[in-house]
């Protein structure tokens, strides 16, 4: 490493960055104060995990062996109205406030997102009719096989259902992103939107009160029909249930909640149950929408069967 000034702290307990609540330590834990640590970061580890609240990481209980970067640091924001341009670390409700505060419309769903706009973008999040690419103008990725910083299009992040060019491999990692949103009629028009998000999200979904990483499975398409998978699963009566110290949602089958310290391994094998009900059932086979991070080999094993990979 060129920069000895970086944050680093070994044996780094992940429970305050993962909204599922789970014990996990890292051997390696780095907290760049800047995009430029950041970036230095990425041009020297070996295939870090980056994570900002890990609010869709399943952290194996067994610990983390690669290198961890935390982006808690990387929180600045730039207004040119209607612009927006945010660092990978910027909580997702903040940006909700500041795009009210500006009488700009397109950022409401992120009010009751609890993520940072780099794990946002690289998933393309999205809730109730809106996704993070609706208004994603360009971002700043590094590119760990060319070694250098790229400013990337939106038909360069190839975005698709939560997904995009960065999720899911090891090259392209977000630094800062831009949005262009729409100006509202009114500031009243955004808080009823915000508001609705909120409480629709209340009413049917755990809060992190209730330890989750949100929706477990992707809603599937069969034959160009869209199905809910929370639906498909509740119809096979998996509400409520347990494994372990983990448990289906009793509002919400689409989601796994940690109710009684939960490991990795819990979350897991009722992830597979829930997986298999739905496919005897249905002959529809959900695909995971969480990302499963570890090394311990039952585990392993499991998620190759869950993502078949």
């Amino acid at each position: 490493m060129k920069n000895n000034e970086i944050e680093h702290v070994n044996d780094y307990n992940l429970l305050p960055y993962n909204t599922l609540r789970i014990e996990s330590v890292a051997q390696d834990v780095y907290i760049p104060a800047n995009t430029d640590e950041f970036a230095l970061l990425l041009a020297n580890l070996d295939n870090p995990l980056i994570i900002g609240r890990g609010s869709n990481l399943l952290l194996s209980s067994s610990g983390i062996k690669r290198p961890v970067i935390l982006t808690k640091n990387l929180n600045k924001v730039s207004v040119n109205s209607p612009y927006i341009e945010a660092q990978a670390g910027v909580q997702t409700p903040k940006l909700a406030q500041m795009a009210l505060e500006l009488k700009l419309t397109g950022f409401e769903f992120l009010s009751c997102l609890p993520a940072t706009i780099g794990g946002a973008v690289c998933m393309n999040a999205g809730a109730t009719g809106q996704s993070i690419s609706d208004t994603f103008l360009c971002a700043e990725i590094y590119d760990s096989n060319e070694d250098k910083i790229k400013e990337f299009s939106a038909e360069d992040m190839k975005f698709s259902y939560r997904n995009s060019i960065c999720k899911n491999q090891d090259r392209f990692y977000l630094l800062s992103a831009k949005f262009k949103l729409k100006e509202a009629s009114t500031f009243d028009e955004i808080q009823k939107l915000m508001d609705e998000n909120i409480n629709k999200r209340k009413s049917s979904q755990p809060d992190l009160k209730e330890p989750n990483i949100g929706c477990v499975f992707k809603n599937p398409t069969v034959n160009g029909e869209k199905h809910s998978a929370g639906k498909l699963l509740d119809e096979c009566g998996l509400k409520s249930s347990p494994v372990g110290g983990a448990m289906v949602y009793h509002n919400h089958a689409n989601f796994i909640i940690n109710f009684n310290n939960a490991t990795s391994f819990d979350y897991l094998s009722l992830m597979k149950k829930m997986q298999d009900c739905v496919f005897d059932k249905f002959n529809i086979r959900l695909e995971p929408e969480i990302i499963y991070i570890g090394d311990d080999k039952k585990e392993l094993e499991l998620w190759k069967e869950i993502s078949q990979k």
